[in-house]
């Protein structure tokens, strides 16, 4: 094993696994710390994993460029090329349609084993790689230009700098002592996938209940695979856990009531998940020698899918300033360096949260006045084609 590399990346998740690849394109020695690999999963007809994510179609080009999307199985891939939204207390709805844009869709629903898979095949063909596989970080200091590490197995090596990619919980953020805002939203998101008696035509459907927004995201484009969908049922943590205790024929009758029939008859449901829904964004994104990406600096609402592709647009732009520092011959881990990745994402990041935030607020209440505003905001939209490109292209990255 190395003793020196630019850069350390802690966790071999989506984002770190693609800032792995991305970095050792741009000419990059890495090292890569995982304490645990998914073991592979065979694909099955009509079964799905619960956990899905809805890929931009600009970060399915990333991912394609990276050489790693080719590695998914066309027939786990569900496009979809409309959406369609709803007020459940309301007659308010609103229609997108990737063709008002001239794009070929909104983007696609990729089960995120497939996605951490294709791009663990990527990891293991770059030699410029190094795989810590089944350690943790025990302890890091900086030491000027660098950044001493040390491996809960005793194994000690140096890089220029480090790069947090440890989900929200993130542990290296934890000791450095990032400082983070972050609250509760009161809500528990269940997800699983279900069968239904009409096919999605490629079409993703949310509903905002009362309770809090319900989303279906249409799975594979193969034949009779259009009757499949993953569900995320995000509703106030009480509402939630009954709805996670029920027995799976009374789950479908509730979920065939809230969905008004909008894709027949809910027949099936795969096993239920359920993950507590809070906001948290750090401060800094970066300290000397030291850098947060993907929910280590930031963790939002699941209202629009947005989570893993700000995770991968932040990848992406660390990936470039690290390449650009190297064809400047300056360390990955300057400071000016970090400086221009915060200034990239910062932003968009916050802006991105921001809108998030205040579209859960006002479909979260049910006070009259919020709930005329947004019926008359969605069919003032659904109106004005020219005015709902926005939103599209802002959905499509």
């Amino acid at each position: 094993m190395k003793t020196q590399y630019d850069a350390v990346i802690i966790g071999g998740g989506m984002v770190g696994l693609s800032l792995a690849v991305a970095s050792a394109e741009q000419g990059l020695e890495v090292a890569l710390i995982e304490s645990h690999r998914s073991e592979p999963v065979v694909p099955q007809a009509g079964q799905f994993a619960p956990r899905v994510s809805a890929i931009s179609p600009r970060n399915r080009q990333w991912l394609s460029q990276l050489n790693a999307w080719q590695h998914i199985p066309a027939d786990r891939i569900g496009r979809y090329t409309k959406m369609h939204v709803w007020d459940g207390q309301g007659q308010g709805a609103i229609d997108f349609d990737a063709a008002e844009i001239g794009a070929d869709d909104l983007g696609q629903i990729v089960e995120n084993h497939w996605i951490t898979q294709a791009l663990w095949q990527r990891v293991e063909a770059l030699p410029a790689i190094t795989v810590y596989l089944g350690n943790r970080l025990h302890e890091w200091q900086r030491e000027g230009n660098s950044v001493a590490v040390e491996l809960d197995d005793g194994t000690r090596f140096q890089a220029a700098v480090i790069a947090g990619c440890d989900g929200k919980f993130s542990s290296l953020r934890d000791q450095a002592g990032f400082t983070t805002r972050e609250w509760s939203y009161g809500q528990t998101a269940l997800v699983t996938s279900i069968r239904h008696s009409k096919r999605h035509h490629q079409t993703a459907r949310q509903v905002f209940l009362d309770s809090g927004p319900l989303a279906f995201l249409p799975l594979s484009d193969e034949g009779a695979e259009q009757q499949w969908s993953s569900i995320v049922w995000s509703a106030d943590t009480e509402r939630a856990e009954q709805l996670f205790a029920l027995e799976d024929a009374d789950f479908l009758t509730a979920l065939n009531r809230a969905s008004e029939g909008c894709l027949g008859k809910i027949e099936l449901t795969d096993p239920r998940f359920k993950f507590p829904l809070a906001q948290m964004h750090s401060l800094d994104y970066i300290q000397d020698r030291l850098v947060l990406l993907g929910d280590a600096a930031h963790a939002i609402h699941p209202l629009a899918g947005q989570g893993v592709n700000l995770g991968f647009r932040d990848a992406d732009v660390l990936a470039q300033e690290w390449g650009r520092a190297k064809r400047l011959h300056l360390s990955p881990g300057e400071s000016a360096v970090l400086r221009r990745y915060q200034r990239r994402r910062q932003t968009h990041n916050l802006t991105t949260m921001a809108a998030m935030e205040g579209f859960k607020r006002l479909f979260g209440s049910d006070h009259p006045a919020a709930v005329l505003t947004r019926n008359l905001g969605l069919s003032g939209l659904q109106r004005l084609p020219w005015a709902k490109r926005p939103f599209i292209e802002a959905a499509i990255g």
